[in-house]
């Protein structure tokens, strides 16, 4: 199956690679279907492309390489829409907005997206952690390590 996407033209995909949103994104409820693709090799960036709009894509990153004390409880209704019977299944990233430099970029550590890697089911969540920003700077702290 061929896509057209954002940053890297048409790719060939695997079908079964196709992370399922069955509520789509908050803002982008018809979007259901994405893709992860590396950024750059051994990049701590990648993207989550649209599998259905070439020009929607989101800069994503693993939360925990960018801050050093982020963690939150799933609700179980998550848990049970995502299907997750182990904790091992899941994997979090947040969305990257980059600006001019990777100083100045943020990550939104208020709404993650969370993934069963068993099923590829996806949901973006909304946490109640008033602790989380969605413009988090990358550069507020730095991750030894």
């Amino acid at each position: 199956m061929n896509i057209q996407t954002a940053y890297f033209g048409e790719l060939e995909i695997d079908p079964t690679n196709i992370l399922n949103f069955q509520f789509g994104l908050p803002g982008f409820e018809n979007e259901k279907e994405f893709l992860l693709l590396p950024l750059e090799e051994n990049s701590i960036f990648q993207v989550l492309q649209s599998v259905q709009t070439a020009a929607l894509a989101f800069i994503i990153t693993n939360p925990y390489d960018i801050t050093t004390n982020y963690n939150f409880e799933l609700e179980e209704a998550t848990i049970h829409a995502l299907e997750i019977k182990d904790e091992k299944e899941v994997a979090v990233f947040a969305i990257v907005s980059l600006k001019e430099t990777i100083a100045q970029s943020t990550v939104n550590l208020k709404a993650p997206i969370v993934l069963n890697t068993a099923n590829q089911k996806a949901k973006q969540v909304i946490l109640n952690n008033e602790d989380y920003s969605t413009r988090h700077l990358i550069s507020s702290e730095s991750k030894e390590g």
